[in-house]
């Protein structure tokens, strides 16, 4: 995505928030006169017509639905945000899925698509496997290529926020990738790419918890585990947009479990989605007895997370053991964000969340227990507003910010 970084105090910095001012303000009331835009804004009658007739002309975002009731004189001419006519596709690019979806500008769903993901196909395959989503949704629904302002995607790795390129994925194996550039040569829409958990972050800002705080944490416990922290209403990126790396905390100094990022007693390698799965076959092997292995027909390897989570759910002790293990872990790494960010909510998304209160019963007992009081005594652990669709709908908002702020073009 084009943006523009005019000088702050600069004539076109300032038409630039001006122009951002007054499209939101249309978009936040439905339907509004020129001059109730003026008002509200203070901002000038004759600039906020020449902004108007930009929104409308060059930008497609505002358009006029008639007239609205007279207070004297001519009724005004009414304006709405263009958002059922014009639309974004939103990518998770996930270890396991590839998860698809075309909204319009209200955030309205209008077509899904899932492709199972192999990271061992390699990077060039993955990118063709996002462009054949990308080709199935607008097959779903004929629109014309300028309504389509650009694609949002969340990417499970360490995004490099100043170069845009996925410097580092443990779960990709990846190092150093440009998939801008790559995909870019698939498709003309402009792409913006972030974390997957501070995708899931966004979508929680825009239309979950965000909506009730300013300072919240959403952890997303899937395949690995990462950390979206939102303080004061905005993601916290750090130097270059990588800030949020919980899984790689190391909870156990002395461990013998290695991290697919190198390191020894992470977080992500003692209780992730792929640990729990990890850390049953494991016991099995051992010759722990459990309905796991009728249940995976003797092939350990084919043992998932939900399997244990079922499992567990239904008494088998080894299971439930190794479920409460993971658990406990990631309650003490919670209670640590807990105590240094002081957030009123922590958010749980990812596939292990689906656990229910397997997993949250269990959470929320360690962080009460470790947690300083005085911080978390009126924090609330809740479930991801979306559920597995969390990362996906947060990469929608990740390019719906990117439209309301003005950075889908060069043009101000």
């Amino acid at each position: 995505m084009a943006r523009n970084d005019f000088p702050k105090g600069s004539s076109q910095y300032i038409n630039k928030l001006n122009k951002i001012k007054i499209l939101n303000l249309i978009r936040e009331n439905g339907k509004i006169s020129r001059a109730d835009l003026a008002k509200n804004s203070g901002i000038s009658a004759p600039t906020v017509t020449r902004i108007i007739d930009s929104l409308i002309n060059e930008e497609g975002l505002v358009h006029e639905v008639g007239e609205g009731v007279s207070r004297g004189g001519r009724k005004p001419m009414l304006l709405e945000f263009s958002g059922a006519d014009n639309f974004v596709i939103g990518i998770d690019l996930g270890a396991t899925n590839i998860y698809g979806m075309l909204s319009n500008l209200n955030a309205e769903t209008i077509a899904e698509v899932r492709q199972p993901t192999d990271v061992d196909e390699g990077f060039e395959e993955i990118v063709d496997k996002i462009s054949n989503v990308i080709a199935e949704l607008l097959q779903h629904y004929k629109i014309q290529r300028k309504r389509i302002f650009g694609i949002g995607m969340a990417v499970a790795g360490l995004i490099n926020k100043i170069d845009n390129i996925i410097e580092y994925s443990p779960d990709f194996h990846w190092n150093n990738v440009d998939i801008i550039t790559e995909l870019g040569k698939k498709t003309d829409l402009p792409i913006i790419i972030d974390n997957v958990t501070r995708c899931m972050a966004f979508g929680e800002m825009c239309y979950g918890i965000g909506r009730e705080c300013n300072n919240f944490i959403v952890v997303n416990v899937g395949y690995g585990i990462g950390a979206g922290i939102i303080i004061n209403g905005k993601p916290l990126y750090g130097a270059r947009g990588m800030a949020g790396e919980f899984g790689h905390l190391t909870l156990q100094k002395d461990s013998s479990i290695r991290c697919e990022c190198g390191n020894y007693g992470c977080l992500e390698a003692l209780a992730s989605g792929r640990a729990i799965a990890i850390t049953a076959q494991s016991e099995l092997q051992n010759g722990a007895k459990s309905v796991l292995l009728s249940r995976c027909n003797g092939d350990l390897k084919s043992i998932t997370t939900e399997m244990v989570s079922n499992a567990a759910k239904d008494g088998d002790e080894v299971a439930k053991r190794v479920f409460d293990h993971a658990a406990e872990y990631i309650g003490i790494g919670i209670a640590g964000l807990v105590n240094i960010f002081s957030p009123e909510a922590v958010i749980i998304g990812g596939g292990v969340s689906q656990a229910g209160d397997l997993l949250f019963d269990t959470l929320k007992r360690v962080v009460n227990e470790r947690s300083l009081h005085a911080i978390s005594k009126n924090l609330r652990i809740l479930p991801a507003e979306f559920g597995i669709k969390a990362a996906v709908k947060g990469s929608i908002a990740l390019i719906l910010n990117e439209i309301l702020n003005l950075n889908h073009n060069t043009d101000v």
